[in-house]
């Protein structure tokens, strides 16, 4: 089933501060906060780092109340990738890692508590609908998943078994994306901004590279 995730207003997550000098009054370049995100695959084991944020104090599942409707908080973290065009809707073309809206809220705490429960899950891209995605093979949960590290988010790939499930061809780049959905759900709209980080595999200094986008990668995209 394609999963175009649609349904959602997203903003991506802090994607860029404007550091104002209180001695120029100048604005500076606005500062994308995946620069420094690093990835790493080998034949065990694939590692995708997210950047440490400036504050480790979250909120999510936010009450909706009001007319419109304000409210919902849920974030979003993924990594994509090209793949062979010969193995789209075969081979997984990327990571997300989604903390839908519940009821409840709201709630707060560290990262660590924001992604306790949630779990990896790899994409495909859709050979039903070209711009979208679908769900990709089952894995095994224990050897896929996300963690906290010194503060950072960390996509683990765990095991031979497990990279080559997820990564049949190794990618010479992968893109980062952080995204909060600050709307409630079933309400998109053309407000929504994302900021990408693509980085070198392999490479702990990547070179700076243009933004890539994939078909792949199209959460929320308008």
């Amino acid at each position: 089933m394609a999963l175009a995730l649609r349904k959602c207003s997203l903003l991506v997550i802090a994607a860029s501060v404007a550091i104002v000098s209180r001695t120029s009054g100048q604005t500076v370049a606005p500062v994308n906060i995946l620069a420094g995100a690093q990835a790493f695959i080998t034949p065990d084991e694939a590692r995708f780092v997210f950047p440490r944020q400036t504050s480790d104090s979250y909120e999510w599942d936010v009450p909706i109340h009001g007319d419109p409707p304000e409210g919902g908080g849920g974030y979003v973290w993924d990594v994509s990738w090209e793949t062979p065009a010969d193995r789209n809707g075969i081979d997984p073309c990327a990571l997300w890692l989604v903390q839908y809206w519940k009821s409840g809220g709201p709630r707060k705490g560290p990262l660590k508590s924001l992604i306790e429960w949630l779990r990896i899950e790899p994409m495909v891209k859709s050979t039903k609908d070209l711009s979208g995605t679908a769900r990709g093979p089952k894995v095994d949960y224990r050897k896929v998943f996300a963690t906290v590290e010194d503060g950072q988010l960390v996509f683990v790939v765990h095991g031979a078994d497990a990279v080559r499930q997820i990564f049949p061809t190794i990618p010479a780049k992968v893109t980062f994306r952080a995204i909060i959905e600050n709307d409630p759900p079933h309400r998109f709209g053309p407000g929504s901004r994302h900021e990408y980080k693509t980085v070198m595999v392999n490479t702990r200094n990547s070179p700076e590279l243009p933004e890539a986008r994939h078909k792949c990668d199209n959460i929320g995209d308008g």
